[in-house]
C-alpha cells in the first residue's frame, strides 16, 4: 500500500465502518471501527472473503456490476453481531478502468449525515482516482524530433521543417494523410520550440460535440448552464497559455465555430461562455488535417481567413507509400516495442516478409503498419517474421495485392524526347492519320475519365448511406466514419438527394 492509499485511508478512518476488499472480495484493509462494531480483528479477517465473514454484503454484487450500491442494510457477521445500518459499496476503478476493488463504508447516525459523508467521499475517491491517473502524470508533449523514425528525404524534409516551425511562435499547419502521424510532429515542434516547458494541450476538433465546443475551447462561468461545475471551469485555451494548443482534425470543426477561433487567435484573448470579461492568452496555435484545407476552402466549408491564419508555416507528411525506404526501420521499431508489451523474443523480419510488406500501398500509413505488425506478433511465438506470418494473421494485404491495378508495360512509359523524335519523321499523310488517331483516343480517354468520375460519385453515394446505415442516421457519427466535415457531409447528401 503506497502513500497515497494510506492517507485516504486514514482520512476515511475518522468515520463509520471503513473496509477495502480486492477484485476478489477478499479483505485487504478494515478500520477500527469495523473491528468494534463486527467483534472481529484486522488479523482474523485480512485475507478472507467478504462472504465468509459478513452475510448479506453487497460488495460481490458491486465488484461483478462495477456500480455504486447504498441503501440502508441489515448485517450479521461470523462474530456474531447484528448491524443494521446505512451502508455503501463503492466499487474502486484502475487505469484500465477495469474493477480492482470495493470500498466498504458505513454510518449509523441520522440518513441526512451519511449522504452527507457519502458526498464527501465521493470527491476523495474522485481526488484519488485524478492521483493515480495517467493524465495527470505529464501535460506536456511526451514526443521529440528522435521519436521520428525514417531516413527517407520526404522524412528528412519533416524533420527540417520541425526545427523550423519550433524556432518561431508563428501559427504551423500540419497536413497528412490519417495515420501519418501528424500528432507526433506537433509534440515534436512544441518540445524544440521556447515553450517546451509550458503546456501542450491537445485539442480532438472531430470528438467534441458541437454544442459544447465553445465552452471547451473557452471555458464557462459558473450558472452558463444547467450541470456546469460549480465555480465554473477554464477552458483550453487558458489551459494553454504560454504554451501551444494542438487542434486536431481542424478540418472537422463546424463553420458556426470557426469565427469564433479567429477572433481567439487575431485578439489573443478569449471570454469564457457567461462571462463578460476578456482574458488574455498568449497561446501557440499547432493544427493538424487530413484533407488540404486549401482544397475545403474553395468548397465553402473552411474560412479562407482562419485557413491563412492557420497557415504561416505548414509541414506536411507523405504518405508511407512515398517512402517505403521508411517501412524497415519502422517495422524494427515496432518489432522492439512489442517484443517489450506483449512478451516476445523476435529477432527481426525475414526478406520476403519485407518485400511482401513494401508491395502494399498502406492506406492507413504508419498507424496501419504499426496494427499489422502488433496483430502478427500477438498471433504467433515465431521468433522470425516471415511471409507466411503475414499472409496467414493479415490477409488484406495479400487481397489488396491480388486485385491491384498492374503497372503499364515499360514499352509504353515512352521519354518524352523519344516521342517528339519519332513524331518529327512522318509523311504529311501519316501525321494526318496521326491526329485522326490522336483525337480518337482523346475522346476515349475523356469518355473513360467521365465514366470514372461517375463511378466515383456513385461509390460515394454508396459510402455515404452506408455509414448512415451504420450510425442509426447520426449524420455527426457518420461524418467522422467518412472522415469528413459535418458541412460537407450536408453539402453531399443535397448533391445525392440524400434524405435522412
Amino acid at each position: 500500500m503506497n502513500a497515497g492509499e494510506k492517507s485516504l485511508l486514514k482520512a476515511l478512518d475518522q468515520g463509520g465502518i471503513v473496509a477495502l476488499v480486492d477484485q476478489y472480495g477478499n479483505y485487504i484493509y478494515v478500520n477500527r471501527r469495523w473491528e468494534e462494531d463486527t467483534g472481529m480483528t484486522s488479523d482474523q479477517v485480512l485475507g478472507k472473503n467478504v462472504e465468509d465473514v459478513v452475510s448479506g454484503s453487497a460488495a460481490m454484487l458491486s465488484l461483478r456490476t462495477g456500480r455504486v450500491i447504498s441503501g440502508e442494510m441489515f448485517l450479521r457477521s461470523k462474530a456474531g453481531r447484528e448491524l443494521s445500518s446505512i451502508m455503501k459499496y463503492q466499487p474502486v476503478f484502475d487505469e484500465e478502468k477495469n474493477v480492482s476493488g470495493c470500498l466498504i463504508t458505513s454510518l449509523f447516525s441520522r440518513l441526512e449525515e451519511a449522504q452527507d459523508f457519502s458526498k464527501k467521499l465521493d470527491q476523495i475517491l474522485e481526488e484519488f482516482q485524478y492521483l493515480k491517473s495517467p493524465e495527470r502524470s505529464s501535460s506536456g508533449a511526451k514526443y521529440s524530433v528522435q521519436s521520428i523514425i525514417g531516413d527517407s528525404p520526404g522524412m528528412r524534409d519533416v524533420r527540417e521543417q520541425i526545427y523550423i516551425a519550433g524556432a518561431t511562435a508563428a501559427s504551423c499547419l500540419i497536413e497528412g494523410e490519417t495515420g501519418t502521424g501528424k500528432e507526433l510532429v506537433a509534440h515534436a515542434i512544441h518540445n524544440v520550440s521556447m515553450r517546451k516547458i509550458f503546456p501542450f494541450v491537445k485539442v480532438n476538433c472531430s470528438a467534441i460535440p458541437e454544442n459544447l465546443m465553445e465552452s471547451e475551447f473557452f471555458g464557462y462561468e459558473e450558472g452558463s448552464f444547467t450541470g456546469g461545475v460549480k465555480g465554473g471551469k477554464a477552458g483550453k485555451f487558458e489551459k494553454a497559455h504560454l504554451g501551444s494548443m494542438f487542434l486536431d482534425e481542424i478540418n472537422a470543426m463546424s463553420l458556426k465555430m470557426q469565427p469564433k477561433l479567429l477572433r481567439a487567435l487575431q485578439e489573443k484573448e478569449i471570454e469564457r461562455v457567461g462571462g463578460t470579461e476578456s482574458i488574455p492568452v498568449n497561446v501557440r496555435v499547432l493544427s493538424a488535417s487530413n484533407m488540404p484545407l486549401d482544397y475545403l476552402v474553395e468548397q465553402g466549408v473552411f474560412r479562407r481567413d482562419l485557413f491563412y491564419r492557420l497557415n504561416i508555416i505548414t509541414v506536411k507528411i507523405p504518405p508511407l507509400r512515398r517512402r517505403k525506404e521508411d517501412i524497415l526501420p519502422l517495422t524494427q521499431s515496432f518489432i522492439r516495442r512489442y517484443n517489450s508489451e506483449l512478451c516476445r523474443n523476435v529477432s527481426g523480419i525475414s526478406d520476403g516478409a519485407l518485400q511482401y510488406l513494401i508491395e502494399y500501398d498502406w492506406p492507413g500509413n504508419v498507424r496501419e503498419l504499426q496494427n499489422v505488425i502488433e496483430r502478427v506478433m500477438a498471433s504467433t511465438w515465431e521468433d522470425r517474421l516471415d511471409v507466411e506470418v503475414f499472409r496467414r494473421f493479415s490477409p488484406h494485404i495479400s487481397a489488396a495485392q491480388r486485385t491491384a491495378v498492374p503497372s503499364a508495360p515499360a514499352a509504353l512509359e515512352e521519354r518524352p524526347e523519344t516521342a517528339v523524335k519519332a513524331k518529327s519523321v512522318r509523311t504529311p499523310a501519316e501525321e494526318s492519320t496521326a491526329q485522326a488517331g490522336e483525337s480518337l483516343r482523346d475522346a476515349d480517354a475523356s469518355a473513360e475519365i467521365l465514366s470514372l468520375s461517375r463511378q466515383k460519385e456513385a461509390s460515394e453515394k454508396e459510402a455515404i448511406l452506408r455509414a448512415l446505415q451504420i450510425s442509426g442516421m447520426n449524420k455527426s457519427k457518420a461524418a467522422r466514419m467518412l472522415n469528413i466535415s459535418r458541412t460537407l457531409l450536408y453539402k453531399k447528401l443535397e448533391k445525392y438527394d440524400i434524405t435522412c
